[in-house]
C-alpha cells in the first residue's frame, strides 16, 4: 500500500505478531499516537520509530505500528445496510467517550484553535467572505470554549481510518498524524459524514441518519465520567458552538501555513451550519430547512 508520503508493508514476525512497517518521507509525530493511546487504549496502535541513519540521511523515516484487527469501515460495513451504519456510530461514540484529557482546554485554544481561525479570517480565499462574520463571532467565544474539557481529537475521522469487526464494533482508529487534542466537540465536526456521507459530489443523508447520529451522541455522553457529563450538560450551548466551530475548521483546513477548502464540503457547509445536536434540538430534525 502506498500513500502520498509513505510506503506501507504488512509484516508477520517470527513470533506470529503482525505489524505495519511504514517508510515515510516526513517524520511522524509520535506524540499524537501516545496521547490518543493513553486515553482510548487498545483501539489506537502502538507506534515506534525504527532508527536507520542511512535512510534518515536520505530523507526517509521508518516506523513500526501494531496491526489492529478488523476491516476499514467502508469495507467492513458492506452488505450490512442501515443497521451497520447505526452500529458503527453507536460504537464510535462509546470509544470516543473515553477521550477526556483535562478539565479545560485553554492551551489548545490559544495554540491551535485561535491561530487557525485567524488564518482563515486573513485568507484571501473568496469562499471565506460569506462566513467572515460567523468566524469573527467565534473568535469572541474562544475564552468560553476554552472552558470545555480537553479531548482526544482525530484530524481525519472518516470511513477509511475507522476499523470495525463483523458486528460493526470499532476495533481501531488509525492514521493519527496531524491530530492534536481540542476542546470537547470541536473535533466532532465530522458527525455529518459519520452518520451521513458525501456521494456524487453531494452530502447525502441516508434514512438511518438520525438514528445513527443520536446513537453516537447518546453513547458519547453515557460513557464519560459523571462529573464531566454534568459539566457539559450545564454548558450544552457551548458544546453546540464547539461542533459548529469544528465544522468550520474542517471545511477551511489549515495546512503548511495555508488555508484551503474543498468544493464538496463548501457546497454542504450552509446545511451543516444549521445542525443542532440532539440535546439542543430535542425532537426536531438535525438540520433546519
Amino acid at each position: 500500500m502506498q500513500g502520498m508520503f509513505s510506503r506501507t508493508f504488512f509484516v508477520t514476525l517470527t513470533d506470529k505478531r503482525e505489524v505495519v512497517i511504514q517508510f515515510r518521507t516526513e517524520k511522524l509525530d509520535l506524540d499524537a499516537f501516545r496521547v490518543a493511546k493513553g486515553a482510548l487504549g487498545q483501539v489506537v496502535p502502538d507506534t515506534v520509530a525504527l532508527k536507520d541513519e542511512e535512510l534518515e540521511n536520505e530523507g526517509v523515516w521508518v516506523y513500526s505500528l501494531e496491526r489492529l484487527p478488523g476491516k476499514i469501515w467502508i469495507h467492513g460495513v458492506a452488505g450490512k445496510g442501515a443497521e451497520g451504519r447505526i452500529a458503527v456510530n453507536r460504537s464510535l461514540g462509546r470509544v470516543l467517550s473515553k477521550g477526556w484529557l483535562a478539565d479545560s482546554s485553554g492551551e489548545a485554544v490559544s495554540t491551535k484553535i485561535r491561530p487557525h481561525l485567524e488564518a482563515i479570517l486573513a485568507s484571501p480565499l473568496d469562499e471565506v467572505a460569506a462566513y467572515r462574520p460567523l468566524l469573527q463571532g467565534f473568535l469572541g467565544k474562544l475564552n468560553e470554549i476554552s472552558k470545555l474539557p480537553l479531548w482526544v481529537s482525530h484530524y481525519d475521522l472518516n470511513d477509511v481510518n475507522i476499523l470495525i469487526d463483523e458486528t460493526c464494533e470499532v476495533t481501531g482508529l488509525i492514521d493519527w498524524e496531524l491530530s492534536t487534542p481540542k476542546p470537547f466537540a470541536v473535533g466532532l465536526g465530522r458527525i455529518h459524514t459519520l452518520a451521513g456521507e458525501y456521494t456524487g459530489g453531494e452530502f447525502w443523508m441516508p434514512d438511518e441518519f438520525e438514528v445513527a447520529e443520536r446513537a453516537f451522541w447518546k453513547e458519547l455522553f453515557a460513557g464519560m465520567s459523571q462529573k464531566t457529563r454534568e459539566m457539559l450538560e450545564k454548558n450544552i450551548g457551548l458544546v453546540q458552538d464547539a461542533v459548529i466551530l469544528g465544522t468550520l475548521l474542517n471545511t477551511f483546513f489549515w495546512e503548511d501555513g495555508k488555508v484551503g477548502c474543498g468544493e464538496v464540503p463548501m457546497k454542504a457547509l450552509p446545511k451543516f451550519l444549521t445542525y443542532r445536536i440532539p440535546q439542543i434540538r430535542r425532537d426536531e430534525p438535525p438540520y433546519k430547512e
